[in-house]
């Protein structure tokens, strides 16, 4: 009796240690398994915030870099407004130049251009068209002078100055002037002489220097006390 109470003592304790060494694992799975999915969560949520600090920060990024476009556009815009505003600057100064210059310029009369265009070819004719030009120059140094008269005409027709208006020739080098005759080279270059002569001229490129002729006021083939010579004339 004794050794069979024993037994179902150590049996019932045994099973006894037995049911709490299994509750105690069981509980200590429960914990394990509780903690492992708590860090995990907490591993995952850890992440998942980093990933959207992450996201996030590649966001402002991104909208950074779209605000940045528009300025740079912007700022080409503007640089071409500018250049634009430039060049419309520089084309005004320049058509005021333009216009200045057309001002400051010379004025002849038709009639003036025909006297001396013929003059010039009755004096000159033969001459190189530098030779021609030093002729006109001539005649508008006298206009300018005191001591001539203030008109082209009144120079060209003034007594005992200029052969070929009192012997006949400059009479019929106008005739043909009015013709329509005027038409040859060396018409064309008196001309021309004419005009640079009206316009104010008064140098001339000789040999590659430039000589100035406004302080002459007679020319001839043979001149006593000349100064200076080109071509078949003589200057002082």
């Amino acid at each position: 009796i004794a050794l069979t109470g024993f037994a179902n003592i150590y049996t019932y304790a045994a099973e006894d240690d037995t049911i709490v060494t299994k509750d105690t694992a069981i509980d200590k799975t429960d914990v394990n398994s509780t903690g492992a999915t708590e860090n995990a969560d907490v591993v995952d949520d850890s992440a998942n915030t980093d990933t959207s600090i992450t996201n996030s920060g590649n966001s402002e990024t991104a909208l950074e870099t779209e605000t940045e476009v528009p300025v740079a556009e912007e700022k080409k815009e503007d640089t071409a407004e500018e250049n634009k505003k430039t060049e419309v600057k520089k084309e005004t100064a320049k058509a005021k130049v333009q216009k200045a210059s057309t001002k400051t310029e010379v004025k002849y009369t038709k009639g003036d251009l025909r006297l001396l265009s013929a003059l010039i070819y009755c004096e000159a004719n033969g001459e190189s068209y530098k030779g021609k030009l030093a002729v006109g120059i001539v005649v508008m140094n006298r206009k300018r002078s005191s001591a001539f008269p203030d008109t082209v005409k009144g120079v060209i027709y003034q007594k005992y100055q200029f052969g070929p208006a009192t012997n006949g020739s400059l009479k019929k080098a106008l005739a043909e002037y009015d013709q329509g005759k005027f038409t040859s080279d060396e018409e064309k270059n008196c001309i021309k002489a004419a005009k640079a002569a009206l316009n104010g001229a008064t140098s001339i490129t000789v040999k590659g220097t430039k000589k100035n002729f406004s302080k002459y006021l007679y020319f001839s083939g043979s001149m006593r006390g000349n100064t200076y010579s080109l071509g078949n004339h003589e200057f002082k």
